[in-house]
């Protein structure tokens, strides 16, 4: 099993946590200090409009609400979008925040055009966890803003992200990718990637990381997303080399040792593996970890290296596991007696470890001390799993000794 791969919940986490900082402030203080271009306002409101701003501006939201509703009272020739937006705004100022969204929806319902208010909209219903209406009003603030800030686009599939509407994100996140003036930022990348994730859309994933790697070669934050992809994914043959690639760009830490380990391991080279678990607990390690390394070296017949990891984790704590591993190690270099030895100690320790009795009784065979034989067969047999060829044993051995 790999060891603590990204799962497709921790990047969508990583993602979000990215898309949790406000964007929009900058343009919504241009907007508020526009006062002068409110051509098409009533006087009586611009008066209201600047009066309020100066509340807001003197720390007393709840002044500014006061004004603006004062003047909305019973006069409905004075509404205006820009009255409708300052509203909005005084209300979340002093923290009324369902005042505030009703506000900033009739604003963009008077004048679809007004940008900002889409805008600011699309931010507060994001922070109020409201990811379906911000996606909307994101994506429509983008559209009919002259800025085209491209954190907008971002944000609107993140607000898609988090409504689980992942196949709604990526046409974004792929136009938002697409249409970067220079390189596309990694964590719009890291979005794409973890989208194609949730859909399971191995091909355009594939597409995505590569994608990811060809503009940051040199970033080994990249290539550790791209690890995290293929693990994710349960590609274990394609998430060794991202990994390795991490750890020529910059040291890989402990925890990413032992799952480079795992990877090559779970791949078929044991070898590999046996050199990242052995470099992961050079110095500390415990029993888990030694028992990983030992069978590393086991499967890549490096024996002496497997004998001392099996020494130092049975020092630590002598499982039923390291007896059985230290007797299939002996076992395989044809050291019966000792294997026999390590497999009883194993039985001694945990009597339900079945398949060290079956090996004992091979031991046994192979040693020609056949009462120890049938003793250790005759109770592998007790057990479903290795009754049968534990039964083939015993008539074997009994046929032979009739002969």
């Amino acid at each position: 099993m790999i060891a603590s791969p990204l799962t497709r919940v921790a990047l969508l986490t990583v993602v979000l946590l990215l898309a949790s900082l406000p964007v929009l402030a900058e343009g919504r203080a241009v907007i508020e200090r526009r006062i002068d271009d409110i051509s098409d306002v009533p006087a009586d409101a611009r008066l209201a409009l600047y009066t309020a701003q100066q509340y807001r501006e003197e720390g007393d939201p709840e002044s500014a609400v006061n004004t603006l509703l004062e003047l909305l009272e019973g006069r409905s020739e004075l509404d205006h979008f820009l009255v409708r937006f300052h509203l909005a705004v005084s209300w979340n100022r002093r923290g009324d925040l369902e005042e505030a969204l009703t506000a900033y929806q009739r604003s963009v319902e008077m004048e679809p055009l007004f940008a900002q208010g889409w805008l600011n909209l699309g931010e507060l219903a994001y922070n109020m966890g409201l990811y379906d209406v911000a996606a909307e009003a994101l994506l429509t603030g983008y559209e009919v803003s002259e800025w085209k800030e491209p954190n907008v686009l971002f944000f609107s599939a993140a607000a898609l992200l988090m409504d689980g509407r992942a196949a709604g994100a990526v046409p974004v996140l792929e136009r938002l990718v697409g249409e970067a003036e220079e390189r596309a930022k990694l964590e719009w990348h890291r979005a794409l990637i973890m989208a194609h994730l949730e859909l399971e859309d191995r091909e355009n994933g594939t597409t995505a990381v590569e994608r990811m790697l060809s503009q940051y070669a040199e970033d080994p934050d990249a290539w550790r997303l791209a690890f995290r992809y293929y693990a994710s994914s349960n590609q274990y043959e394609d998430a060794a080399v991202p990994l390795t690639v991490a750890g020529y760009l910059r040291p890989l830490t402990r925890d990413e040792k032992l799952t480079l380990g795992d990877l090559y391991l779970a791949i078929g080279v044991p070898v590999r593996a046996g050199d990242y678990y052995g470099a992961a607990v050079a110095d500390s390690g415990s029993v888990p970890e030694l028992e990983r390394l030992a069978s590393a070296h086991l499967a890549a017949y490096e024996y002496d290296e497997a004998f001392d990891a099996l020494d130092r984790a049975l020092r630590m704590e002598p499982t039923p596991r390291l007896w059985s591993l230290l007797g299939d190690l002996h076992f395989m270099q044809k050291n019966y007696q000792e294997a026999y030895d390590a497999y009883s100690s194993c039985v001694e320790t945990d009597p339900g470890y079945e398949r060290a009795y079956l090996m004992m009784g091979y031991c046994a065979m192979q040693l020609e001390h056949t009462g120890n034989a049938l003793a250790a067969l005759e109770k592998a047999a007790e057990f479903p799993d290795q009754a049968a060829r534990a039964n083939q044993l015993i008539a074997a051995m009994r046929y032979y000794a009739g002969q």
